[in-house]
């Protein structure tokens, strides 16, 4: 009996130390293939830093990609993508790498679109307030409260409609390819009204315009 509780007491002994040895020793796993709809990446201090998904549920489940946390828990930006063919072989497709101001939206983006046969990709730089107004504020409650994307849209389009632009985003900088196939360099104002633009079109035609305020070219240089 003594030896029977001798033996027990010594396997129990082990069974700790071999606990303790592997719990100190930084565990890793190596794999050839995994099959997983969701990944969270963690930092040092357990806080979601990056996800990795095929799908963002429940108004963003179409895009696959990243998307970037910052350390107060705030999404800081993110590379996705999505893409259809349909029955008539049009397409619908778009990809787009973002960073976000801190604590709001996104200033910068580099993105492509396709919607059939015609197809835009580019550099866009916007500018944001600092601070959020309360209209701001009570459309982002309304869109993050959104169950689809058809919920979603509506209140997007009626609180756009009624907030200035500088208040909520005004784009500043586009450089690239528009839907009709012109080569495109457009700075706008702080209120995101363009103000000239340097243009290659579809034709070979080059041109720089300048524009009013209310969008009206007023004067262009051709060579």
């Amino acid at each position: 009996m003594r030896k029977t509780r001798l033996h027990a007491a010594v396997s129990t002994l082990l069974l700790v130390s071999f606990v303790a040895a592997f719990s100190a020793v930084r565990r890793t796993a190596r794999f050839d293939e995994i099959t997983v709809g969701k990944i969270n990446i963690v930092d040092s201090e357990d806080r979601t830093r990056v996800i990795l998904a095929g799908g963002y549920p429940p108004c963003r489940e179409n895009l696959a990609g990243l998307i970037f946390i910052n350390q107060e828990g705030v999404e800081a930006g993110g590379l996705v993508c999505t893409g259809t063919r349909d029955t008539a072989d049009g397409v619908e497709a778009g990809a787009i790498l973002t960073f976000d101001q801190f604590d709001n939206d996104q200033i910068v983006a580099l993105s492509y679109g396709q919607s059939g046969d015609q197809k835009r990709h580019g550099l866009t730089i916007q500018d944001r307030p600092d601070t959020l107004s309360d209209r701001v504020k009570e459309a982002y409650r309304t869109v993050d409260g959104a169950s689809s994307p058809e919920e979603r849209d509506s209140p997007v389009r009626f609180h756009l409609s009624r907030i200035p632009q500088q208040e909520f985003v005004s784009r500043r900088l586009v450089v690239g390819r528009s839907w009709n196939r012109a080569s495109l360099v457009t700075l706008s104002d702080p209120n995101g009204k363009p103000r000239s633009r340097l243009e290659v079109d579809s034709l070979e035609a080059a041109s720089i315009s300048f524009l009013d305020e209310e969008g009206e070219v007023v004067r262009t240089i051709e060579p």
